[in-house]
């Protein structure tokens, strides 16, 4: 085998168990896991998760930092764009943009979601650092500033920050319970649509008072 090939073998046998710990975390949580599962979901050894990361722990703690890199890479362009978008098409299309990015990277990142709401439940026991997006946080600010005129009174970038969270991530995290009842499929295109335009909606009213 080239040297090629050496290197390869275990950079894909790494990203296939981190693969296989985010779906078995994410659904069984932390202390359900366990390494010969995710081994096995991996279709790789029951020792080659410890022999890569440790121990349990250490495989969780990657899986977390890998969604979070996706995470802020993900948002930080899509404040990018929604700048650009604010500043060439207006209000609401910055927002479009701004709000449609954040829902389409939750709804093609499900488990991320599930991760986060069972971190909320057991952060007393798992949480190693602070679970915020500094890439969101930094955007959103960026974008209340550039929308406030010179000396006009400012919304709060922190509230809007919770608020813009709240109004996407809610619906997505109760997906199989509150909306489920309602009818909804929330990781469906269309909802998502729909979500999309109605908290855009109460942002510009809300910005624009």
């Amino acid at each position: 085998m080239s040297a090629t090939g050496v290197t390869r073998q275990p950079e894909r046998s790494r990203k296939a168990i981190l693969d296989a710990a985010e779906q078995v975390f994410a659904r069984h949580g932390y202390d359900g896991a366990s390494l010969a599962e995710i081994g096995r979901v991996a279709e790789v050894s029951a020792a080659l998760p410890a022999y890569f990361f440790g121990d349990k722990r250490g495989l969780y703690d990657r899986v977390i930092e890998r969604l979070f890199e996706e995470r802020d890479v993900q948002l930080e362009r899509v404040c990018h764009a929604a700048a650009r978008a604010l500043e060439r098409e207006g209000l609401r299309r910055g927002l479009e943009v701004l709000v449609g990015g954040y829902l389409r990277f939750l709804q093609l990142r499900p488990t991320f979601v599930t991760l986060m709401s069972r971190e909320a439940l057991e952060i007393p026991r798992r949480a190693t650092r602070r679970r915020h997006s500094p890439a969101l946080e930094a955007g959103l600010a960026g974008f209340v500033r550039s929308i406030v005129p010179p000396g006009g009174p400012a919304p709060d970038p922190d509230q809007l920050l919770v608020s813009l969270v709240a109004l996407c991530w809610f619906p997505l995290e109760h997906d199989a319970t509150m909306l489920a009842g309602m009818g909804y499929d929330t990781y469906s295109d269309e909802f998502i649509a729909a979500r999309t335009e109605h908290v855009v909606d109460v942002l510009v009213r809300t910005l624009e008072r």
